[in-house]
């Protein structure tokens, strides 16, 4: 396989590692800061460094992780479905889904394997306690996901970011979603100093008629992760940045130990996905994190003054 990652910081350096680990033949790295690809392929096997992103496209790829900021997306994307090239996109997948309603489209029209970095629902803890929901009635779902800020430029810009609860808190909406559906949104408020909202809010009806609530903040020193399920029959706590299933008075069941970092257990399942031309693995593709992006959509047209929606 001839893999591509284009965006080589953090996520570009986890995917990059990941694609090495699963014995990739080929690894192509592209960053505008050149330095960045070049200290990235010296740590992976058979990795080399393109002089731009237009060659990309010159070199006969299998797959495309792409690991940019969320203001630079929708180009990449358009260009990898015109090649019917397979591609990964981090989350979130753009400021906003007006940026990428054009991506959708020419998906619907030309269809190729996409996936999207949501990668705890790729969780042994997560995976485990949406199996014990399937059947039960969920009365209520609390989720906490506060952490600090995320020490990159374009993090704290609305424009370039969607800012930081477009860019953080959209894991623990995405496990909304994933764990109890949601209905409605019926209520989302903020603490926005400097205009930026840092704290915020937000209730929703789920999809059984339960009630969630979701506390997010970027002004904590440190992690405070966790979401907690309510049913008639007994409670589910996944707890911490790995989600740990803490606590499960429905049967007292727990998850398996997972054998690898999440990252690359996720990566793998894509390129897993792409090697054999099957997607029924992948948990999140394009079509169903558009749908995460248009919820976070209505959280934040409720929560700021119209006009600073950008």
């Amino acid at each position: 396989m001839r893999t591509a990652v284009v965006g080589c910081g953090r996520m570009g350096r986890e995917r990059a590692r990941a694609a090495s680990s699963f014995g990739v033949e080929k690894l192509l790295l592209f960053d505008a800061d050149m330095s960045r690809a070049k200290l990235l392929a010296n740590e992976c096997p058979r990795a080399c460094v393109l002089k731009g992103a237009d060659a990309l496209f010159d070199e006969k790829l299998d797959a495309l992780f792409i690991c940019t900021p969320p203001f630079c997306r929708g180009p990449l994307e358009l260009r990898a479905i015109d090649s019917g090239v397979p591609f990964f996109v981090e989350k979130p997948i753009g400021v906003n889904s007006r940026q990428l309603r054009c991506v959708l489209e020419n998906l619907e029209r030309n269809a190729v394997l996409t996936a999207v970095g949501y990668m705890n629902r790729y969780r042994n803890s997560v995976s485990h306690v949406r199996s014990i929901l399937q059947s039960r009635k969920i009365i209520g779902t609390s989720a906490h996901w506060i952490g600090k800020r995320y020490g990159v430029p374009w993090w704290g810009a609305i424009g370039q970011s969607g800012g930081p609860f477009n860019e953080q808190a959209t894991h623990a909406v995405d496990l909304f979603r994933h764990l109890a559906g949601v209905e409605q949104l019926l209520f989302a408020t903020a603490n926005a100093p400097e205009g930026v909202e840092s704290t915020v809010m937000a209730m929703m009806r789920l999809s059984g008629g339960g009630l969630g609530n979701c506390l997010y903040s970027c002004e904590a020193m440190g992690k405070d992760i966790f979401i907690i399920i309510e049913t008639p029959n007994g409670v589910l706590e996944l707890r911490g940045w790995d989600l740990d299933l803490v606590h499960n008075t429905i049967d007292g069941s727990q998850s398996q130990t997972e054998t690898m970092p999440i990252f690359e257990k996720e990566t793998h399942v894509f390129l897993h996905a792409v090697a054999g031309g099957n997607g029924d693995h992948i948990l999140a593709d394009f079509k169903e994190a558009y749908q995460t992006q248009l919820l976070m959509d209505r959280i934040v047209g409720m929560i700021r003054p119209s006009g600073t929606n950008h």
